[in-house]
């Protein structure tokens, strides 16, 4: 009876340490913030998620508006030295048809969920046609063990990664690599999150949100938590894929245009 008395903590300890590693992870795998890391059954849907139908009024209104230029801007544009320090010029696709392939598996449903990606973003825009192949390709996602994602060498607090080219000549984009650490990323919801995050970067946007105000706002909030386009991120992808916008304008060059574009 006594040494049954001494195991109940034990068993205790040991329950809890179970619930903790269960729902939680161990302790090496949250040294740093996971993209859709506390995203429940129905939270992978934005604030006010994109409607194609609606898209082209809510995209002449909206890019009348000064909030919507800071928007678009500060996804456009790198920021790492702070709020509106936007550096570098405007990368986009200019090719006619740009191809897709998932490189390796990424779980149950994720070559579905891609393919629906690609669809409405070919609602949202139709400057360039991407399509999902499976073979050689200008933008391509790969998913990739811990260790493998650490070796390449991409910030340690990352678990997904985009690195692109262009041509200097005018060109546009010419190939866009996503990396995904699917050994951290657990769910599907979290893996979905930073692809679409990814994703919308090698569209040719270099920025991200930071103020948790836009956690639910925009695909490009710095630690992702939604897996769907909202309306203003549709409508600056819209706007990117526009004539108005050229790939290698500046930031005063872009500035310029969307106040033109709001007359």
């Amino acid at each position: 009876m006594r040494h049954a008395r001494r195991l109940v903590p034990i068993l205790l300890i040991l329950a809890a340490a179970f619930f903790v590693v269960h729902h939680y992870g161990w302790p090496w795998e949250r040294a740093f913030p996971i993209r859709g890391d506390n995203v429940a059954a129905g939270d992978h849907r934005p604030d006010h998620a994109v409607s194609v139908s609606t898209l082209p009024s809510y995209t002449r209104e909206a890019v009348g508006t000064a909030w919507f230029r800071h928007y678009f801007t500060r996804m456009a544009f790198g920021d790492k030295n702070g709020p509106r320090s936007y550096t570098g010029e405007v990368t986009k696709w200019t090719k006619s048809r740009v191809a897709i392939d998932i490189v390796n598996a990424g779980g149950p449903g994720m070559t579905r969920y891609v393919e629906k990606l690609v669809g409405t973003l070919n609602k949202i825009e139709s400057a360039t046609r991407f399509v999902m192949v499976n073979g050689p390709a200008e933008i391509t996602i790969t998913f990739l063990s811990h260790k493998d994602f650490r070796r390449t060498g991409v910030d340690k607090h990352s678990v997904g990664d985009c690195s692109t080219e262009y041509s200097n000549g005018g060109g546009g984009l010419i190939y866009a690599h996503i990396i995904v650490d699917a050994g951290v990323l657990r769910t599907q919801l979290q893996r979905r999150s930073t692809v679409i995050h990814e994703l919308t970067h090698a569209l040719g946007f270099n920025g991200h949100f930071r103020d948790a105000g836009y956690q639910q706002r925009s695909v490009l909030y710095y630690i992702g938590t939604i897996t769907n386009w909202s309306q203003s991120d549709a409508a600056a992808i819209r706007v990117m894929y526009s004539s108005s916008i050229r790939h290698g304008m500046s930031v005063d060059d872009v500035e310029k245009a969307l106040r033109r574009m709001g007359r």
